[in-house]
């Protein structure tokens, strides 16, 4: 059932995962823990409260993964939850091995609810717990620790490990997917413009400590105007990722590629030298003159190489690679041009 969090994107998605795996470790937990009260302690009314609580949460299971309601169903989550804590609480006449199971409210209301309804549902069922126990201190028996006592133990501590790993797996992967946004175009795939300018300032540090030559390509589909002119603006977008995926299978895996600006690409060559870099380039260009693209286009590809000289910033670098390239389009287009060193 995990597959069907697909349906779901961004936050949601882990909001999804959690649901699933909550509702699975509840029915196994219920299951589990119902079959020991038989067979092991005969406390026929827990057990009868465990499968319940199974057999509430396998429906609340059902619904979710045919209505996909998830705001329902995380509501529903809490309330199966709540609600078998507190009768819990209540069969347990407050005692502290029932208690501990309370602590597990937080983390699931908190991840499905968001923090204001977390805030409050917690700091309401809290409440009434520690008012509940207050008033059934005085019919407590001395305490005893028992081997019933001993597994509540376990099993909340098991439950806690399982919950939190949860969380921070879906936080990691919230976090990289952020990174991700923040750092990619959203049509090619390639780094953005501001990925571009940090990673190249990135390789212009280590190369001034290595000594190993540096160049950057800046390259731009020629005569692109005219194909959104002649065939719009969805066809152009295709090009575009049709080109951007030509430019990962051409450069290396060492090799930092991303989108300039528009339908200009700029591709960053760590420890390579002009020439190597003038190979790798004219491999891209001739694989891009023999691309199937939509329509039967043609396109080519103009580009402009620099490398790097000592105490050279950035800016200068690119500048002159975009004067190369504006040569490289001046003289006839679909071809390489070398910025003089």
């Amino acid at each position: 059932m995990l597959k069907q969090t697909g349906r779901f994107t961004g936050a949601s998605r882990h909001q999804a995962r959690l649901i699933y795996v909550v509702l699975t470790l509840m029915t196994l937990y219920f299951g589990v823990i119902g079959t020991l009260n038989v067979v092991v302690f005969q406390d026929y009314l827990v057990a009868a409260l465990d499968y319940a609580g199974a057999v509430a949460v396998t429906a609340v299971l059902v619904y979710f993964h045919r209505s996909t309601q998830l705001a329902v169903a995380s509501w529903l989550v809490v309330g199966v939850l709540i609600a078998v804590l507190l009768s819990f609480v209540h069969m347990a006449d407050g005692r502290a091995y029932s208690l501990m199971w309370v602590t597990l409210l937080p983390p699931v209301t908190f991840f499905l609810l968001g923090r204001h309804a977390g805030a409050w549902i917690c700091g309401l069922i809290f409440t009434y717990v520690c008012t509940f126990v207050y008033l059934r201190l005085p019919y407590w028996p001395p305490a005893e620790v028992t081997i019933g006592s001993l597994l509540n133990i376990i099993e909340v501590l098991t439950a806690h490990w399982f919950l939190f790993r949860l969380y921070e797996r879906s936080r990691a992967e919230a976090f990289a997917e952020l990174e991700h946004l923040s750092t990619t175009d959203p049509l090619t795939g390639l780094l953005n413009r501001s990925r571009l300018d940090s990673v190249l300032q990135e390789e212009i540090n280590r190369h001034q400590r290595s000594g190993q030559p540096l160049s950057v390509v800046l390259c731009d589909l020629d005569h692109f105007k005219r194909i959104n002119d002649n065939y719009g603006h969805l066809t152009g977008d295709q090009v575009l990722i049709e080109t951007a995926a030509l430019i990962r299978e051409s450069m290396r895996k060492t090799d930092h590629s991303g989108r300039w600006g528009g339908e200009e690409f700029l591709l960053i060559c760590p420890d390579t030298s002009t020439d190597a870099t003038h190979t790798i380039i004219d491999k891209l260009r001739r694989a891009t003159a023999g691309a199937s693209l939509p329509h039967a286009l043609q396109i080519s590809l103009s580009f402009g190489i620099a490398t790097w000289r000592a105490s050279e910033s950035s800016d200068q670098l690119l500048k002159r690679a975009d004067d190369a390239l504006y040569e490289a389009k001046r003289s006839g287009r679909d071809r390489i041009v070398l910025a003089p060193q």
